[in-house]
Order: C-alpha cells, then structure tokens, then sequence
C-alpha cells in the first residue's frame, strides 16, 4: 500500500506566558493512498495541532521542535517556505476546515474564491478558471450551481457552504485533503451527506483524507485507519475494525463506551471522568492515568512505551508488562 505522508516522530511546543510547553510530543503514523485516516480525541488532545504543523500553519507563537513530514518524497519540514506556499499548500495538500462561515471572504463571490487558489497555481485565464470552477460546484452536489457560484456565502446554507469549502479544497486534485471536524457545525442529515460526498470524492479523485474529528461515530462511518491522541500523543494507532472490535487503551474503550448508540434503552451514557489536562499540567508517567480506571502504580511515575500487538499499536502498561497478549 503506498504512503501519501508519513510523520514521523513530530513534535510541536508553543510559547505562553507561563513558560513553553510541548503540546504534541513525537507522533508517528502514515496516511495511505486513497483511504482515509481519523485522528480522533477530546478537546486538547492535540489533533489539529498536527494537522496546522503538517502543513506548517501554526500560530506565531508555536512551533515544531522535532520530526519529520514527508509527502512522497518530499520533506515539509525543511522546506523552504516560499516554495511550500507554491508547490505544496492547495495544491498537494489542501484543508477543509471546521466553521466555512468564517473560513469563506465573507466578501467575495463563491467562484472568485474557487478559481482564487486556482489561478495562483495555474495562471490559467479567468475563463477558463471559472469553467474549472463550475464543474468542481458541480461535482461536489451543489445545486443551481451557475447560480451559486456568482453568490457571497451568507446567501447559501451551512451544507452549501461546507460544500464550497471541499470544491475549493479539491478543485486542484490535490493528494491530500486535511478536513479539520468538517460537520461539527451541520445538523445529522447534512453531515451524512458530507461525509458520503467526501468517500465519493476520494476514490474518484484518487486522493486521501486526514479527517480531525471527536466523533466516534463519523469515525466509524468514514475511517479506514485511526489513531487515537491524548495530551499530544498518539496513545492507540490501527485499522478501523480492529479499533473499534479490539479495543486495546484504557481511554479508547471509554471514548467507545461513551457513543450513543440507536439501540441503547435511553439510560445515562457512560463518561470518563475528569477532563483532558491543559498543556501547562500534564501528569507525571503516563498523562491518561489521573482518569483512567485501571491504573497501577507504574502508571503514576513512568511513561509508557509504545507496543506493537500483530500491527495495532498501544501506550499502555498494561501491554508493555504483558507483552503481546491480545486478550489485556
């Protein structure tokens, strides 16, 4: 299976008032051709942290203190930033980001956002742009599209301006596509719609998608590979049906436990205890282990080593003191 990227050992730090502080510490995983890989957690857990570092489009105050991000044969991290601006950023790898309302110019026309990011990469004429443009609205199940396309977003709906946001990400084929929790803002119907334009979208632009989502369910919907974060780790990495049949870390198991579910009698859904620590008070040992139920000793004062169990990957003791014993 080809790998699109490949992080490797990536860590982020940002600067605060109270000191610097690691808010993503050496996180390893690939994006593959043509799937889709969720990273999934709570708030804080430092999912879009990665996303903005792969791209390099962290805050002033940020930044990448280790590591490596490869898109082919391409190195990210190193390159120079010009050449990222005109070679990498819409081009190879383009984001669709949470709330489109404030990600869109609330000034510009629909299609002069489009064929905007078009014609910087292509210096292609304006006619031929909005051609481009019209077809990509099209594409992504826009309706009246010759319509919409000469409209500012306010005049369209949250679906529609989703919608614009994955045409403007997609209108270069890009190899990868960042979606940085696309539907949080959506009601249930449009988010299914969504997420099933982009399935659709990926197999038949051949590209691949790193979806940041909080959502359990969606990862369930969209993911072919996940990896779970907490406190900018990455703390349980497998495919999609074994993280979800073969639960392996503490805190995977009670983010599934905490899913509603369409057959659950009504009663009181399951919650982990406590909230993800912020950046500036993260525990000794092993970060989870404050909230986690089955927590040792060890767990207190030493961290814990990532392990490898047939290609599912955990940080737990549990599993560094067992070995590769599946059934932890």
């Amino acid at each position: 299976m080809d790998t699109v990227i490949k992080v490797k050992n990536l860590s982020v730090e940002f600067k605060t008032e109270s000191g610097t502080f690691t808010a993503v510490e050496n996180i390893n995983f690939d994006l593959k051709r043509k799937k889709t890989l969720a990273i999934v957690g709570e708030s804080g857990s430092g999912k879009s942290v990665t996303s903005l570092a792969i791209m390099r489009l962290l805050a002033q105050n940020g930044r990448i203190t280790n590591g490596q991000v490869f898109l082919g044969d391409k190195e990210l991290i190193s390159m120079p930033e010009k050449k990222m601006q005109e070679e990498i950023l819409g081009k190879e790898i383009s984001m669709i980001f949470q709330e489109p309302m404030t990600a869109l110019n609330p000034i510009l026309r629909v299609g002069d956002q489009i064929m905007e990011g078009l014609r910087a990469h292509t210096k292609m004429p304006k006619e031929k742009a909005y051609e481009i443009s019209l077809e990509i609205l099209k594409k992504v199940g826009i309706s009246s599209p010759e319509k919409r396309i000469k409209q500012y977003p306010h005049q369209l709906s949250g679906g529609m301006r989703q919608r614009v946001m994955i045409a403007m990400a997609l209108v270069l084929k890009p190899k990868v596509m960042i979606a940085d929790e696309p539907t949080t803002a959506l009601d249930v119907t449009i988010e299914a719609q969504i997420l099933r334009l982009l399935d659709d979208l990926k197999k038949e632009l051949d590209t691949s998608i790193l979806f940041i989502t909080h959502d359990l369910n969606v990862v369930a919907d969209i993911a072919d590979d996940v990896i779970v974060m907490y406190c900018g780790q990455v703390i349980e990495k497998g495919n999609v049906v074994d993280i979800f049949e073969n639960t392996k870390h503490p805190y995977t198991k009670g983010l599934i436990s905490a899913m509603p579910k369409l057959d659950s009698d009504g009663g009181e859904l399951m919650t982990i205890p406590g909230n993800v620590p912020s950046i500036n008070k993260r525990p000794s040992g092993c970060y989870f282990h404050t909230r986690c139920s089955e927590c040792m000793d060890i767990c207190k004062t030493k961290a814990p080593e990532d392990t490898d169990i047939n290609g599912h990957m955990v940080k737990c003791h549990l599993y560094n003191m067992k070995g590769d014993n599946s059934n932890a």
